[in-house]
């Protein structure tokens, strides 16, 4: 699967970009704001994005994961150390594939790209 990352921590970043290489997906792009994963997300059409919950720059990942599932049908496997329900509740019409909360386990992580495998065309 191709995989955006979209995680203002640089460090958390590259972390998810090793994890995700090495259960056998590529990583497409990266992402810092809300404004960047849209313009990735048209630029390299992954099928996947692991999207944090609040972006640089004071944006929000809520609103970049429900124009990238407008505009492109991507769907998104959610990342927060604070997954609420309402938050979860506000995610629902992105059809999130899953929430994996923070800090990010190795094992969560894998199973839920082996959800979102079930979801793509791959």
């Amino acid at each position: 699967m191709r995989i955006l990352i979209v995680e203002d921590d640089p460090i958390i970043a590259m972390h998810l970009a090793m994890l995700v290489a090495g259960f056998g997906h590529e990583v497409c792009a990266t992402a810092r704001t809300a404004s960047q994963a849209i313009a990735q997300a048209a630029q390299y059409s992954p099928d996947v994005a692991l999207m944090d919950i609040r972006l640089a720059d004071g944006s929000s990942g809520v609103d970049a994961a429900r124009e990238l599932h407008a505009s492109h049908s991507i769907r998104c496997v959610f990342l927060s150390a604070n997954l609420d329900a309402p938050t979860r509740e506000a995610l629902l019409p992105c059809e999130p594939i899953d929430f994996v909360g923070k800090p990010v386990l190795p094992v969560v992580l894998e199973r839920a790209l082996k959800k979102a495998s079930g979801f793509t065309d791959l």
